[in-house]
């Protein structure tokens, strides 16, 4: 009889609780109930796609698991080297992340998001700042605009939604 290893039971157990993860949104979107309000993409569409994607990825990793392909773990291959985490990048992104949570509501959406994207782009290297900060404003409206107007899913407005003409009451 052979003996199952711990790097196996680990792998099989993170691919079945993925799977059942993806089952259980795909679930709770079938119970969704509808707000009543109409917009042209439902709620329950983002609750179908991410279920859908989580459940095809979990029973895929549970294929390559039975196949006897995982993953190996770090410090367990001698010619890598072990990398200290890297606390610096880690806390300029949670802290990015957090003031987007915090602002989003009192300066809306397309300034929290811009200092939330220029906050990312400096955590991982980047040392642009102008050309950032130009390039996360862009990427705000981009998603401000497909959201709002596109799909007519209303996020928090602040001086850039007015500023950009991108207000509810001046759209109406």
């Amino acid at each position: 009889m052979q003996r199952t290893s711990r790097a196996v039971i680990s792998e099989l157990a993170f691919a079945t609780l993925f799977t059942l993860l993806g089952l259980f949104v795909l679930y709770d979107a079938y119970t969704l109930e509808e707000s009543g309000v109409y917009s042209a993409v439902s709620p329950k569409a983002f609750e179908y796609i991410i279920g859908s994607f989580a459940t095809l990825i979990g029973v895929l990793l549970l294929v390559e698991v039975a196949r006897g392909k995982y993953g190996i773990p770090e410090g367990t291959d001698p010619r890598a080297p072990l990398l200290p985490p890297d606390i610096r990048t880690m806390s300029i992104v949670i802290t990015s992340m957090a003031a987007h949570i915090f602002l989003i509501e009192r300066i809306g959406y397309i300034a929290a998001a811009t200092i939330t994207f220029f906050g990312v782009a400096y955590a991982f290297g980047s040392r642009k700042i102008i050309k950032d900060i130009f390039i996360s404003l862009i990427f705000a409206v981009v998603v401000y605009v497909v959201f709002s107007k596109g799909l007519r899913i209303f996020l928090p407005e602040g001086l850039f939604e007015n500023l950009f003409n991108l207000s509810r009451e001046q759209a109406q």
